[in-house]
């Protein structure tokens, strides 16, 4: 065997056995067996180091290193061949492996240094062996004999602060392939032993006490198999909402407020990203019953809006993306909630009517929008101006509460952008002159102006502060561009 492989890792794999779906079934059984003998009527921690022991031994007593390299080898050749590793009963003894290593880690000693070394090496064959088998449903089908799935992912919603820091990326890797392989039995497994509600209630407990990047990873891994099973079966949604999923969400999100940039981004544009997938799962389609306000564009007729089937179904999943831009001035976490909106309009036109004749968002953001960083604000008046740009939808209310902002002017900077942006809609159609001027803003801008005309006048020879000296010369010039953009086309408004 050693030999054998030796000769046939060097070759490329050009090397042809007589009978390789023979060869690899007998391997997998050797080895499974050896784990086995390996685990059987030990206490866990013991049954971890021997374990590792046993598949990193060097030189003459390499048998257990021999044959997991041997299952690696034959896992990379073809469908039949993995399917005689899967027969083999590996699934399940790779699974209690998995286990052990990431929930018992190892614990340090002088000679540490040469283990982890040994380690990460037996790691990565270990972690493609599983990645390879469990990416089969045949594999996922083994697997549920072992009865360990659910404790693996209960140990990451529990643990996470008390595993192998070593095992931890791996374990993720090989529960978000078994996530998206997820079968019938699976799910109704997972269900049978409330492994979703146990993994919330635990969760709960680390939102309070992790930093937010472990938690974040943790609850992804969570709310990857909630996600993935939802086209099978809607079951596991069902566990994480009646076990108040969307508000453990919640909790997590707002506790990445202050978060260093890049620190456990991967994780939170994840929740994120499947937060936003998560508001198309739905039974019940939603209907859109609003009525339209005119006036409108010429080329606008709601009637011919269809949809593509990616329709906001799960009102509650999107409250939680509302909520989190209500509660958090956070640029970033803002930011990606304005992002996933953007997204979820992409999907399906209908999806901006859907949300604003039920929650509102962007006429409740518009309320608030003043007390985000400027940043935030850019973004959120690029995502009204597309409404108008890329929807070709005039959105009276929403308009009405930027109109009232302008009008407050509660922050200059702020004030500024919404201004921009309905300057770029008064140039998009001469509609907006006729809109503008009915909404009472052309007649708010003339008074704004003559406000300030008498403000300068008496400042004259005295010097303001350089940001609102600067801001403040900008307000007015962009006032005096929407005065002849609402007046230049327009003998009424002249």
């Amino acid at each position: 065997l050693p030999l054998g492989f030796q000769a046939w890792e060097q070759s490329a794999g050009v090397i042809v056995f007589p009978n390789i779906q023979l060869l690899a079934s007998e391997v997998s059984k050797l080895l499974t067996k050896e784990i086995k003998k390996n685990l059987n009527g030990k206490p866990a921690e013991e049954a971890r180091l021997a374990l590792m022991q046993f598949l990193q031994q060097k030189g003459e007593a390499e048998n257990g290193l021999l044959l997991l390299k041997s299952v690696y080898l034959l896992s990379q050749t073809d469908l039949r061949t993995m399917w005689n590793i899967i027969g083999s009963g590996l699934p399940a003894a790779l699974m209690q492996c998995l286990y052990l290593f990431f929930t018992f880690p190892l614990k340090k000693n002088s000679d540490d240094g040469e283990a982890i070394e040994d380690d990460t090496e037996t790691q990565e064959m270990l972690v493609k062996i599983m990645l390879n088998m469990y990416r089969e449903e045949q594999g996922i089908e083994e697997l549920l004999a072992a009865d360990k799935l659910q404790s693996l992912i209960i140990a990451t919603t529990s643990l996470w602060d008390q595993c192998s820091h070593l095992w931890k990326v791996p374990t993720g890797r090989v529960l978000r392939t078994i996530s998206k392989a997820q079968t019938k039995n699976s799910i109704v497994y997972l269900q049978a032993v409330d492994c979703i509600k146990i993994a919330v209630q635990n969760l709960f407990k680390l939102a309070d006490t992790l930093p937010a990047c472990d938690v974040c990873e943790a609850a992804s891994i969570v709310l990857c198999f909630v996600k993935d099973s939802y086209p099978i079966s809607s079951a596991l949604l069902t566990e994480f909402e009646n076990n108040d999923g969307y508000q453990l969400l919640l909790s997590i999100l707002l506790r990445c407020e202050g978060l260093q940039q890049n620190e456990g981004d991967h994780y939170l544009d994840e929740i994120l990203d499947m937060l936003t997938c998560l508001t198309t799962c739905g039974k019940t389609e939603l209907k859109v019953s609003g009525n339209i306000v005119h006036p409108q564009l010429p080329h606008f007729n709601f009637e011919t809006t269809r949809s593509s089937g990616m329709t906001v179904k799960n009102l509650q999943a999107f409250q939680v993306l509302q909520s989190v831009f209500q509660k958090s001035n956070d640029q970033h976490l803002c930011g990606r909630i304005l992002t996933a909106i953007a997204t979820i309009w992409a999907w399906d036109t209908v999806n901006f009517f859907l949300l604003e004749w039920t929650l509102q968002p962007i006429n409740q953001f518009t309320d608030i929008i003043h007390s985000k960083p400027h940043p935030v604000q850019v973004q959120f008046f690029r995502l009204v101006e597309s409404i108008v740009l890329d929807l070709s939808y005039v959105p009276h209310e929403i308009l009405k509460k930027v109109q009232y902002l302008i009008k407050e002017n509660v922050v200059p900077l702020c004030t500024l952008t919404a201004l921009r942006c309905l300057l770029s809609m008064t140039k998009k159609d001469l509609l907006f002159s006729d809109i503008f001027r009915d909404s009472g803003l052309l007649g708010l801008l003339l008074a704004l102006l003559r406000k300030q005309a008498k403000i300068l006048r008496k400042s004259a020879g005295t010097h303001l502060p350089g940001l609102t000296e600067g801001t403040e010369k900008e307000l007015n010039a962009v006032m005096l561009k929407m005065v002849a953009a609402l007046t230049v086309k327009s003998v009424r408004n002249s």
